[in-house]
């Protein structure tokens, strides 16, 4: 196990100036540890992991919601085969959150645990339909978990025994922003208004996204479907080590993974009140450009 001090390294895709581990990773940058700072399935248990397949393709990735304790889209061969990956994944997801915890508390204290996930497959010859690719550029927007405003915070683990991850990363969000926000459709006030309102009489039990989260899953396809930015925007690109670590908001730096297989990630959503740079945020600076609140207001 490596300590932070001495294995970590970070940079910022956009190029920000380098400042405290919290302001470069709301910056955009990638905070990246060549040797994983936690412990990881070893021997026997890392071979088990590396043997589980997607239970269809219609699962990008094996998952397991720490907030339920269960784990989906594995082909199951038996409960006990489901019952130990379940543990595993429950066990890299707690080992995560505890070093997370120590190394950013000032998110800690409020974040919400998203999901972990294994990716099993190899990014570079996946066939999925083009708004669900992870080789193309793009910045995250859940479309099933709105975050109303929290950040996406997303720790990376390569687990190949031999190959590394492979990424490509472009500008941040707030200059992707300026350059496309107009053309993938800004929110106004009037915007959606209709259609969630619908939205609720038909689905009244499913989480309703506000014009900030309508925006970014806009955005995210939008970036995805421009064969111009994808073509021809600058790219910075990385090669994860097996056995490394990087941590990212995905919300704001745009990236893609354009080669490799066995990767373990767990998600958090951070609330905007713990932030060290609270007006470069996805939302302030969407507040900004389009001159409105995009965000639900408390009851």
């Amino acid at each position: 196990m490596a300590s932070m001090r001495a294995m970590a390294h970070s940079d910022t895709p956009g190029g920000a100036p380098a400042g405290s581990l919290e302001e470069r990773l709301e910056g955009g940058g990638i905070e990246y540890f060549p040797v994983c700072p936690f412990q990881l399935p070893e021997g026997e248990e890392r071979l088990f992991l590396l043997e589980q397949r997607l239970a269809s393709r219609a699962h990008k990735n094996i998952s397991y919601d720490p907030n339920t304790g269960r784990a989906a889209g594995f082909a199951r061969t038996s409960t006990e085969q489901a019952e130990r990956l379940r543990i595993l994944l429950a066990t890299f997801g707690q080992r995560a959150t505890s070093w997370l915890a120590r190394t950013l508390p000032r998110y800690a204290r409020t974040w919400r645990l998203d999901r972990v996930s294994f990716r099993p497959e190899e990014e570079a010859t996946r066939r999925l339909r083009l708004t669900a690719r992870n080789d193309l550029l793009h910045v995250d927007a859940f479309p099933s978990r709105p975050t109303n405003g929290q950040r996406i915070l997303r720790l990376f683990v390569n687990v190949n025994l031999k190959e590394p991850r492979v990424w490509a990363t472009s500008e941040p969000f707030g200059r992707l922003l300026e350059r496309f926000g107009t053309q993938a459709g800004l929110p106004t006030s009037q915007r959606g208004g209709w259609s969630r309102q619908v939205l609720r009489l038909f689905r009244p039990g499913r989480a309703q996204r506000s014009l900030y989260d309508s925006f970014m899953l806009r955005f995210h396809d939008y970036l995805k479907a421009n064969d111009e930015f994808q073509e021809h925007g600058p790219k910075r690109f990385w090669s994860f080590a097996p056995g490394s670590a990087w941590l990212v908001f995905t919300d704001v730096a745009s990236h893609a993974a354009l080669r490799g297989r066995f990767a373990l990630e767990h998600s958090y959503f951070v609330a905007p009140e713990t932030l060290s740079l609270p007006d470069r945020s996805p939302p302030a600076l969407l507040e900004r450009a389009c001159g409105i609140a995009v965000l639900k207001q408390a009851a």
